[in-house]
Order: structure tokens, then C-alpha cells, then sequence
């Protein structure tokens, strides 16, 4: 029997954005994973497109953004009652 390879059927259901990232430990796996394969957490339907650390980081940058408007819209407010 000859070998055809995989299938189109398979290349969509294995593809490379099969992947995510596991919410414990931060190592790859497998988008329908039941258990992490390094840390063993159970994390069925917890599975992160972007690594923790990453997540971590935007989450910060958009708190500083907030802290930063409020005060800006504070300040405007303040300006604004002198006159």
C-alpha cells in the first residue's frame, strides 16, 4: 500500500494552530489537551493562545494605560473648574 501522506482533512485538524500554551506552567501543548504533559494540572478548556508571561504583560501595559487616562481626565476636569 502506498503511502499518500496526510490528509487535507488532517493537515486543518493538526495544524500548527493546534497549539496553545499551558495557564500553570507556561509549556506548549496541544489546544485539546485534558492534563498538561510537564506539570500534570488538569487544564481542559483552559488552554492560552499566548504564553502567561505574555498575558501578563499586555494585562499591565492596559492598567498603566487606564491609571494614565484617568489622571489625564482628572486633570483636564480640575483645569477646567478654575476658569
Amino acid at each position: 500500500m502506498l503511502d499518500e501522506g496526510p490528509s487535507a482533512e488532517d493537515l486543518t485538524r493538526f495544524g500548527d494552530d493546534e497549539f496553545g500554551y499551558c495557564p500553570e506552567c507556561g509549556d506548549e501543548v496541544w489546544d485539546d489537551v485534558t492534563a498538561c504533559p510537564s506539570c500534570g494540572e488538569w487544564i481542559e478548556g483552559r488552554v492560552q493562545s499566548r504564553k502567561p508571561h505574555e498575558l501578563q504583560a499586555r494585562r499591565r501595559m492596559i492598567a498603566l494605560i487606564a491609571i494614565a487616562l484617568a489622571i489625564l481626565i482628572s486633570g483636564i476636569v480640575a483645569f477646567t473648574q478654575l476658569f
